[in-house]
């Protein structure tokens, strides 16, 4: 009966954990619709090349949340029928939680600037916890395993 107890402890906690990945996702979603929000507002008042063109993104598979930064160009001509999106995805150092803000800066637009340090920072702060998170959760399979 013990070692049923500490089974659905295991269990019990592991599902904690689940729901706050789970609320990390949203909060990340929050994060980044924020910051969508005020590019659009911002975007309307501009003239084409004063438009921002980065786009923040947040993925979830499993458990795991990613929360990337892409910059989205577009070539060729609206008249012609030949414009083309080009997306291009800005790389994260591998050892960090957080973008080098001064390389994602150089993707924004001068009036976006404090906005995208702002969001940057705020998904940092939750691909931090979500990476503790995740070790947690890995240390307690591994733990149930051995029980």
């Amino acid at each position: 009966m013990n070692e049923t107890k500490k089974e659905n402890d295991l269990e019990e906690i592991k599902a904690a954990l689940e729901r706050h990945m789970e609320s990390l996702y949203k909060r990340a979603l929050a994060v980044v619709n924020e910051y969508y929000d005020f590019k659009e507002e911002m975007n309307e008042k501009m003239d084409w090349p004063k438009k921002s063109s980065l786009k923040p993104r947040v993925r979830q598979r499993g458990l795991s949340i990613a929360a990337e930064w892409y910059d989205k160009r577009w070539y060729g001509s609206k008249a012609k029928g030949t414009r083309r999106a080009f997306t291009t995805y800005i790389a994260k150092p591998k050892a960090s939680h957080g973008y080098t803000l001064s390389k994602l800066l150089e993707y924004a637009q001068d009036w976006e600037k404090d906005k995208v340090a702002e969001t940057e920072t705020a998904l940092a702060a939750i691909r931090y916890e979500a990476s503790c998170v995740m070790k947690a959760l890995s240390y307690l399979n591994m733990a149930a395993k051995k029980a």
